[in-house]
């Protein structure tokens, strides 16, 4: 009973250790989670701000292709394809942005997306992303370059038709 009492004891200190660790890796997490969510915050903050600077420079030299309306059913088109992580619609995002004609219609479509929230399985992931961000993410280079194909095509079109924008 002694041995028993004595065992028990001694395990005591490696719970707590244990304990300590596990806390500390979570205090770790939070505050990169805190970290990274104001970063993206600021990011999107900013890619607005300088979309809605650039569009009143474009817009001296060139007109908007399409009436302002538009750019909310391209910015409607471009989200309702890639928000749900299941079924989404690639080929349609590609589709929808290879209608830019100029630099004003992507500072355009930019500020109109705004930052937008992603969900799976009905669950949100992560923080709202800007246009980009969410094309980059959902078109970029995950699932072994799959989808890297219709990044490609869209990045082929804009350097054609001579928009400065890089995705």
């Amino acid at each position: 009973m002694l041995n028993t009492l004595k065992t028990q004891y001694n395990k005591a200190p490696q719970v707590l250790q244990y304990a300590a660790i596990g806390g500390g890796i979570f205090l770790v997490y939070k505050l990169f989670n805190l970290l990274s969510k104001n970063s993206q915050q600021t990011g999107n903050a900013n890619i607005q701000a300088a979309a809605t600077s650039e569009l009143a420079t474009y817009l001296k030299n060139n007109k908007l292709s399409y009436a302002p309306s538009q750019y909310e059913q391209f910015a409607n088109i471009i989200y309702n394809s890639t928000v749900y992580g299941i079924g989404d619609n690639y080929a349609a995002v590609r589709d929808t942005l290879k209608l830019m004609k100029n630099n004003a219609d992507v500072a355009k479509l930019i500020t109109v997306y705004g930052s937008r929230q992603n969900y799976i399985f009905g669950i949100p992931q992560g923080e709202k992303r800007d246009l980009f961000t969410n094309i980059r993410a959902e078109l970029g280079d995950e699932f072994f370059g799959l989808y890297t194909a219709k990044l490609n095509a869209i990045r082929d079109d804009w350097e054609k038709k001579k928009i400065t924008y890089k995705l």
